[in-house]
């Protein structure tokens, strides 16, 4: 059964209790946790029994960051929260790298590509086996093009994955970056298949799906070609007006279209 989440930053209160009550009341099932450092959040999340549909990000560096010594750390965190997300029952969103891209000038790695996605792939391999003995997943979540240059397509990310060849090894889709990259997105995700463990949403200017333009019910009824029964969560920028207006709107918007998909299947 798929539930709704909605990431801690976007939903009110000054605790991680007081957000879930808040997004529950709203219409959301989970929360993304996203906060940093997510390690807090997560423990807290565990302690308080409060579900959660991933950990998306909140860990030092990168698994290709130029520095070396970032990199390790970025290893490390990733795998201190992969135990958290098997205590969880979720997963933990990885990408090589955010912000740095041969597409802009000046900002790349130093490296080639080849050693980047070489690179990628070391890093990937024992999170892979740390999160098969865990039981927690791994989501590899493709970038568009100007904030990484290695996993910018969902076919990027199936590449990936299948060259781990892990069950606990996902991909993710997000409608923000899906619209920049990709040029069907239903015909994505249903590419995706099985394969699709998580999927991220946000509309064309990264408010809140409603607010901008993106054809949500192609890509619902994607999903529910697909049987996809995996979580889903709400990762904007930022909302379009007041939370307590926009949320509940969008959860309504969400489960409306859930609903109507899997009618039409």
């Amino acid at each position: 059964m798929t539930r709704l989440g909605v990431q801690d930053r976007l939903v009110p209160g000054t605790t991680l209790r007081e957000k879930y009550e808040a997004a529950r009341r709203f219409g959301f099932d989970a929360l993304e946790l996203a906060e940093r450092p997510a390690f807090d959040e997560a423990r807290t999340a565990i302690r308080e029994k409060i579900p959660v549909t991933a950990i998306a990000g909140g860990y030092r560096g990168w698994l290709i960051d130029p520095d070396p010594e970032k990199i390790a750390a970025a290893r490390a965190d990733i795998a201190a929260l992969l135990d958290l997300a098997g205590e969880l029952g979720t997963g933990v969103v990885v990408v090589p790298i955010w912000g740095r891209t041969r597409n802009l000038p000046g900002i790349a790695t130093g490296r080639r590509r080849e050693e980047d996605e070489a690179l990628f792939l070391e890093g990937l391999r024992p999170l892979a086996e740390h999160a098969e003995r865990t039981g927690a997943r791994v989501f590899i979540e493709p970038l568009n093009r100007y904030q990484n240059d290695v996993c910018v397509s969902i076919a990027d990310a199936i590449r990936f994955r299948d060259a781990i060849d892990s069950p606990a090894v996902f991909v993710v889709g997000d409608t923000f970056h899906m619209n920049i990259e990709e040029a069907d997105m239903a015909a994505s995700l249903a590419e995706a298949g099985e394969k699709l463990g998580y999927v991220q949403m946000a509309d064309s200017q990264r408010f809140e799906p409603g607010a901008g333009h993106i054809d949500f019910p192609s890509i619902f009824s994607a999903l529910a070609g697909i049987g996809y029964e995996g979580d889903i969560g709400i990762e904007c920028a930022a909302l379009s007006g007041d939370p307590e207006v926009v949320l509940p709107r969008t959860a309504a918007l969400v489960r409306d279209l859930i609903r109507e998909s899997e009618l039409a299947v």
